[in-house]
């Protein structure tokens, strides 16, 4: 059972956009469902990209089934007719929409601050959130302080996503720094995602960062964000149209000539790799995942 929490210390990323393309391309099977869990304070952005209304589902009722005693059950494997584990099975799903396409979501409220109440309860009960195979979780503005930020010290994997070239981005990762660390002593992995073009290298970002290191270089791509959002945007650049090409020659349905599709991919089959290998903090390997 793996949760990882994805982040940002300021400012707008694109969060939201890296976290569902690493639920979506989540190395899955019969016995493992990612589900996005969008438990941004600030308010939710998935079920209005596809025009979903979340109804009774959602990170709410999440919440409001987090606050009871009974217990967990545990997923087991009853796959379905289409090939995942049946809901009743598996407690996360039970809050969960699907997307086209198949990915399951618990959305987050558009209201800022019942989605912060949400997020506030659900960062003291944090048990339904591993009680899924894979819960893969956009907390948007980890503030240190706030309960998006204790949300991290329930997660096995942080994921920090930094846009390059802003100055004051830089300046809050140096202060975070010290925070960031104690959730390493607290036995999260914590790592970076650098999005744009950085002129950085990996050791000089890292050393801001007090030793973090750099697990991914997402690259602008609205091509591939365009897409995470429910829109068609076909390839607009001569490299992208002539990536696509080559790819869909391969594979008429492969979507990694994407850049984003391609770096959240590598991202979560490496947060995969850091539970299925059993490596302890010692022996975890840090791989650069990078498309360009």
């Amino acid at each position: 059972m793996t949760v990882v929490a994805v982040c940002s210390l300021s400012g707008a990323p694109g969060v939201t956009s890296l976290a569902t393309a690493m639920a979506a391309a989540w190395p899955s099977g019969v016995l493992t469902v990612p589900v996005l869990v969008e438990a941004d304070a600030s308010g939710g952005d998935v079920a209005a990209w596809h025009g979903l209304e979340p109804g009774p589902k959602g990170l709410v009722s999440l919440a409001a089934a987090s606050r009871s005693h009974a217990p967990v059950e545990v997923p087991v494997a009853l796959p379905s007719n289409e090939g995942v584990a049946e809901s009743g099975h598996h407690p996360l799903l039970r809050h969960a929409l699907e997307l086209p396409g198949g990915l399951r979501v618990v959305a987050a409220p558009s209201d800022p601050l019942e989605a912060g109440r949400a997020v506030e309860v659900l960062a003291r009960n944090p048990r339904l959130l591993k009680a899924g195979r894979v819960s893969v979780v956009d907390v948007g503005r980890a503030v240190p302080g706030s309960a998006g930020a204790a949300l991290l010290r329930h997660a096995d994997t942080a994921v920090v996503l930094v846009e390059a070239g802003q100055v004051e981005q830089a300046e809050r990762l140096r202060v975070c720094a010290p925070v960031l660390a104690s959730l390493r002593q607290d036995g999260v992995r914590v790592g970076l995602a650098i999005t744009g073009a950085c002129p950085h290298t990996d050791s000089e970002v890292s050393d801001v960062a007090g030793g973090l290191p750099v697990w991914a270089r997402v690259p602008h791509d609205p091509t591939g964000a365009g897409l995470v959002r429910g829109e068609h945007h076909p390839p607009q650049r001569l490299r992208d149209r002539l990536a696509a090409w080559r790819a869909q020659r391969r594979d008429p349905d492969g979507l990694e000539w994407m850049p984003l599709i391609k770096a959240a991919k590598a991202l979560a089959e490496l947060c995969d790799d850091f539970d299925g290998l059993g490596l302890s903090a010692g022996e975890r390997r840090v791989l650069e995942v990078q498309a360009a």
